[in-house]
């Protein structure tokens, strides 16, 4: 038979544990915002639980009140630390807390004044996170979190199942009245029963943590492994996979793909006479400036020394001349500050697009660089195109001569 007491410390003892795992995982791994944000739900719901546990000893402050406020603060660690994982963003607006900290003083302020069914303002804020939790799962578009996330919703919806089924129970027998008085439910075998499907429940929201814990790692490592470590965009694997996966799409959709070869105009200048140290931040600086003049879908690796490649997919090749053309000006106009001197350099672009069906990425790639040569021949600091099946690279002047000399 059922027994309040074995329940109350198996939660608070299984309590202990959640919260310590995630606490050291957290501290491990504190780049992982969402964890972060479960790792507070599950400190603050251990509080929680210890505090009920502690009604008939404590005064109902204690033991009713601070326990409701942590139950409704513990479900916005959840929504956030699920925000966290799926969007990535902090709330781009202050409504929600704002929202939240009028609920709490409502409810506080309502039970510390002896109103009868003040559950009914501790409940509805955890009805409204848990629903906005799922919403927010639902806009997951990455198929690697797909199952997770299922996992995450199924939780959240059985959690709102049971507060459907309790929150009944506790308005009409079990509620607090003007006088401050409590019926406590120990010995009701629903209410009992109930109960151990929340602490059923509660682990399962531990389990869908380390899950979402799981995915984040596994990303955090597939963007070590795609990323240049000295820009930070991606390196030649990944754009070669990117760029495999867009001329693919490119054929079967018949759209247009551009791509743009670019070189930093006599970089190893910088490094001769200021040091790599200050190359390594003007290399950082030109990678954040061309970032930040594409759009959301072009895709910009570093393939090179001091050389990068943008893909610009549905972009013709006047389209893609201009960005090329914004970008050699940006690039210009930027003044980049390092440790020795305040450095300016200037790029040469290379464009090409894909032809057709036979079209393929190494051909692509190939073109690109035909074309950025010619802007090095042109002069420099310009912008060059080469759009010919059949082409036939003109070495540089300097490369021949250097040939020649061996």
């Amino acid at each position: 038979m059922l027994n309040y007491q074995t329940l109350f410390i198996c939660d608070v003892a299984t309590g202990v544990v959640y919260a310590g795992a995630m606490v050291l995982l957290a501290l491990h791994h504190p780049q992982l915002r969402a964890h972060r944000w479960f790792m507070a739900a599950a400190l603050i719901g251990l509080l929680r639980n210890a505090l009920l546990g502690t009604l008939g000893v404590l005064p109902l402050v204690l033991s009713i009140l601070l326990p409701s406020l942590c139950n409704i603060i513990s479900f916005f660690c959840i929504y956030m630390g699920f925000r966290w994982a799926i969007v990535r963003r902090p709330l781009q607006s202050r409504l929600w807390p704002t929202v939240l900290a009028v609920e709490l003083l409502t409810f506080s302020t309502l039970f510390l004044s002896g109103f009868s069914h003040t559950f009914a303002f501790s409940i509805t804020p955890i009805f409204a996170l848990c629903i906005l939790s799922i919403q927010v799962l639902r806009r997951n578009q990455d198929p690697e979190m797909r199952t997770v996330v299922r996992a995450g919703i199924t939780v959240l919806v059985a959690h709102l199942t049971l507060i459907a089924i309790r929150t009944p129970m506790v308005l009409f027998r079990y509620d607090v009245n003007t006088s401050g008085q409590f019926r406590p439910a120990r010995q009701d075998p629903f209410w009992l029963a109930t109960l151990a499907c929340m602490m059923f429940v509660s682990a399962c929201f531990f389990v869908v943590y380390l899950w979402f814990f799981e995915r984040e790692m596994n990303r955090a490592l597939r963007l070590q492994v795609r990323t240049d470590a000295r820009t930070g965009v991606l390196n030649v694997r990944a754009m070669e996979d990117e760029a495999e996966r867009e001329v693919l799409r490119a054929a079967r959709k018949r759209t247009a793909l551009s791509v743009l070869a670019i070189d930093i105009d006599f970089f190893k200048q910088v490094n001769d006479t200021h040091g790599h140290a200050a190359g390594d931040i003007a290399l950082k600086k030109v990678a954040e400036q061309l970032l930040s003049q594409i759009r959301g879908g072009d895709v910009l690796a570093r393939t090179g020394g001091e050389e990068f490649t943008i893909l610009l997919p549905e972009t013709g090749l006047t389209a893609a001349q201009e960005i090329a053309e914004r970008l050699r000006s940006s690039i210009a106009a930027l003044d980049i500050v390092t440790e020795a001197a305040v450095v300016h350099l200037t790029i040469s672009v290379g464009i090409t697009m894909h032809l057709g069906n036979g079209d393929a990425w190494p051909l692509m790639h190939r073109r690109a660089d035909v074309a950025l040569y010619r802007a090095k021949r042109a002069g420099r600091n310009c912008v060059a195109v080469c759009m010919e099946k059949n082409w036939a690279p003109t070495p540089l002047p300097g490369v021949v001569e250097i040939r020649a000399e061996r």
